[in-house]
């Protein structure tokens, strides 16, 4: 697969472009929390080209990156007693309480609060590690859920996925093995952002491009995608 990366200035704007033999189109992104500009082209595209697409949409670029760096950052967790921790978009006090001799460390969830059992002894590590298991079990359970539901409406067969940890991406369609990967801080979305992530991702296996078709689609299912597309832009990752 041919893979080129070069960085293009345009004006005082630095663009990370990478050139790809399996894309189909120019695309453009402005990725949190520091406004990092990275564009992909197809292979055949000439560079006059590319810097002719980035610079129509240099205010835009412009604009997107002072949003994006202009949003709060997230407070580093020390996953300490009385931390608040988000689980759905709903945020909870986080307790940590020592587990009984030969019990495992696990996660315990009510109305107001998640506890982490463990070790009295555990680390700062541990305590984040036995978190993101919770969260990787919570969102697995809602994704599949939703999966369920679409696969009904869409009259298409199950989808797989997994739930990794992602850096700039809410969820990824491989369209060569059909499958699916959600990012893993959807656990701390509302609701519906997961669904909204879900249909958007099951949706391109009709339709690859974000193209009027592929919207069309998204709104027969799902009229307010609009909204809920502008509230998970609001979180940071």
């Amino acid at each position: 697969m041919f893979h080129k990366t070069e960085i293009i200035q345009i004006h005082e704007l630095s663009v990370q472009l990478t050139w790809k033999s399996n894309v189909r189109m120019m695309r453009v992104r402005v990725l949190p929390p520091d406004g990092i500009i990275r564009a992909t082209a197809p292979r055949w595209t000439s560079r006059k080209a590319v810097i002719e697409f980035l610079s129509e949409r240099y205010e835009w670029m412009q604009k997107a990156v002072q949003k994006v760096q202009s949003r709060p950052r997230p407070t580093s967790l020390n996953y300490s007693e009385g931390e608040q921790v988000l689980l759905f978009g709903t945020p909870y006090t986080l307790h940590i309480q020592t587990v009984l001799s030969k019990e495992k460390a696990h996660v315990s969830l009510d109305a107001s609060s998640i506890t982490l059992h463990l070790e009295p002894e555990a680390s700062r590590e541990k305590r984040a590690a036995l978190l993101q298991t919770f969260y990787k079990e919570r969102l697995s359970m809602v994704v599949a859920v939703y999966m369920n539901d679409y696969q009904t409406k869409l009259n298409c067969a199950p989808i797989p996925f997994r739930i990794l940890r992602r850096k700039s991406v809410w969820g990824t369609y491989n369209v060569r093995n059909r499958s699916i990967i959600f990012n893993l801080a959807l656990a701390q979305a509302p609701l519906e952002c997961v669904q909204y992530v879900v249909l958007h991702e099951m949706t391109h296996q009709y339709v690859h491009a974000h193209n009027a078709e592929f919207y069309q689609r998204m709104s027969a299912l799902m009229p307010d995608w609009k909204q809920r597309r502008k509230a998970l832009k609001a979180m940071v990752m």
